[in-house]
C-alpha cells in the first residue's frame, strides 16, 4: 500500500500505518481462518469489501445516540446495566472506526490502539503488564455473547461441569437449540496461539481489571450484544452468538477505566441465521467441522500442551503430515456469493450504500444453501 508501511499481516486483515501516528489502516482481505489455523486455502473475490463495510455500517449504528435513545429493551436490566445505557443514549458506545478509507474500499481507518503481548516461558504465558493499568491498549480478551446454542457450540462442551454453568447464571445444562433472553457471556484469550476459555477470575487477572472495570465489561458487551441482535431482528437475521475486543479508555475516575470497541464487527465475528440457513463463518467451519484435518489439529494442540511449546502448527504439519483442503466447488461457490448478499442486504436496510452494484439477494443466496449437500 503506497504511503502506507504494513505493520502486520493477519490471517484476514492486514495492518497498515494510517495517516498519522494516531491512526491505523485496516485491509480487509478475500482470505478466510477457521479453527485457529490462519489463511485457509481458498480466496472470496469481494470479501474484504464486504466486511469493511459492514464494520463500517455496525461502528457507526453503536456509535450514534439516536441507536440507543429510542431502544426498548426487552428484558429487565440491572442497576449498574440501566447506568450504563444511560451513558449509552447520551454518547453512543465509544469505538476505534474512523470511517471507511477513500483509496480502497476494502480499508477501513481506526485509531491506534497498542497491543502487548503476554510472554511465554514454561508452557505458560505471562501477563504481568497489564498489572500496570495501561490505557489505550487491548484488553487481551475475546469477550463472547451467546442468545442460543446452535448445533457446533463450543459451549456444549462446557456446560457439563456445575461451577462453570453457575459463573454463566446456569441452572440445568442446556442442549442444543436452546436460546436465552439474557446473553450468557464468556471469555478467551486474545493474544495466545489458541483461544483458551477462561473462568471469569482467570479472566479478570490476566487483563489487570478491578472488580469495577469487569462488572463494567461485562454490562456492556450485554447491552451491546442485546442492541445488535435487534438491529439483525430488523434485518430479518437470526444472532445467535458474536464476540467483541475492547480496549482500555482513559480513566474517568481514579482507578476506573473506561473501554472503546475495536477489531470489526460482522459475519467473521457473529454467528447469523436467516431461515435455518448459516450466513456467517460458521457456513465455513462447517464444510470441515468433520473433517480428519480439524481431529488432528485437535491431537497436535494436545501434544504442544504436554511439550510446554506455543507452536502446534509445526507439529500438525510436520508430524502428523496434515494441512487442511481447499473448500469443494459447491461450498466455495457459495462462500462466494455470500458476504457480498449479506453486505449489500444490510447497508441497504440500514440506509447505507451499498457496496456492490450487483450482488445475489439473500432469498437467491439461502435457496443455494438448502440444496448444499452438507
Amino acid at each position: 500500500m503506497k504511503g502506507n508501511e504494513l505493520i502486520h499481516k493477519g490471517s484476514v486483515k492486514d495492518i497498515y500505518t494510517g495517516g498519522n501516528t494516531e491512526e491505523l489502516l485496516f485491509l480487509f482481505s478475500n482470505r478466510y481462518s477457521v479453527f485457529d489455523w490462519g489463511e485457509m486455502p481458498d480466496q472470496m473475490p469481494g470479501k474484504g469489501i464486504a466486511l469493511a463495510s459492514m464494520g463500517d455500517l455496525f461502528f457507526s449504528l453503536l456509535g450514534t445516540p439516536s441507536t440507543w435513545q429510542n431502544w426498548k429493551v426487552g428484558i429487565g436490566l440491572t442497576h449498574e446495566e440501566e447506568l450504563i445505557l444511560k451513558e449509552l443514549r447520551h454518547g453512543g458506545v465509544d469505538h476505534h472506526c474512523l470511517g471507511l478509507y477513500k483509496k480502497d474500499p476494502t480499508g477501513l481507518m481506526v485509531k491506534k490502539v497498542n497491543i502487548i503481548p503476554p510472554s511465554f516461558s514454561g508452557g505458560k504465558y505471562n501477563y504481568k503488564e497489564y498489572r500496570n493499568n495501561p490505557v489505550n491498549t487491548l484488553v487481551p480478551l475475546e469477550v463472547v455473547f451467546r442468545f442460543g446454542l446452535p448445533e457446533g457450540s463450543s459451549l456444549l462442551k462446557r456446560v457439563g461441569s456445575i461451577d462453570y454453568r453457575r459463573v454463566l447464571g446456569l441452572a440445568e445444562i442446556p442442549k442444543a437449540g436452546d436460546k436465552f433472553a439474557r446473553p450468557i457471556i464468556e471469555y478467551s484469550t486474545k493474544l495466545e496461539s489458541t483461544d483458551r476459555y477462561l473462568r471469569y477470575s482467570e479472566a479478570q487477572r490476566i487483563a489487570g481489571l478491578n472488580d469495577f472495570e469487569f462488572s463494567k465489561l461485562h454490562c456492556l458487551t450485554s447491552l451491546i450484544g442485546l442492541r445488535l441482535k435487534d438491529l439483525f431482528s430488523e434485518a430479518g437475521i437470526d444472532l445467535w452468538d458474536g464476540k467483541f475486543e475492547f480496549a482500555y479508555g482513559p480513566e474517568r475516575e481514579a482507578q476506573k477505566r473506561g473501554f472503546i470497541l475495536v477489531d470489526s464487527i460482522g459475519p467473521d465475528e457473529l454467528r447469523l441465521v436467516r431461515n435455518d440457513q448459516k450466513l456467517s463463518k460458521e457456513f465455513l467451519r462447517e464444510f470441515y467441522r468433520d473433517s480428519d484435518w480439524l481431529s488432528q489439529m485437535e491431537l497436535a494442540k494436545d501434544m504442544a500442551m504436554e511439550r510446554g511449546l506455543e507452536d502446534w502448527k509445526s507439529i500438525l504439519i510436520d508430524e502428523l503430515k496434515c494441512k487442511p483442503l481447499p473448500l469443494n466447488d459447491e461450498y466455495r461457490s457459495i462462500a462466494n456469493a455470500m458476504y457480498p448478499s449479506l453486505a449489500n442486504h444490510l447497508c441497504q436496510h440500514f440506509g447505507h450504500k451499498k457496496p456492490f452494484d450487483a450482488a445475489m439477494a439473500l432469498e437467491e443466496l439461502e435457496a443455494m444453501m438448502k440444496k448444499c449437500s452438507r
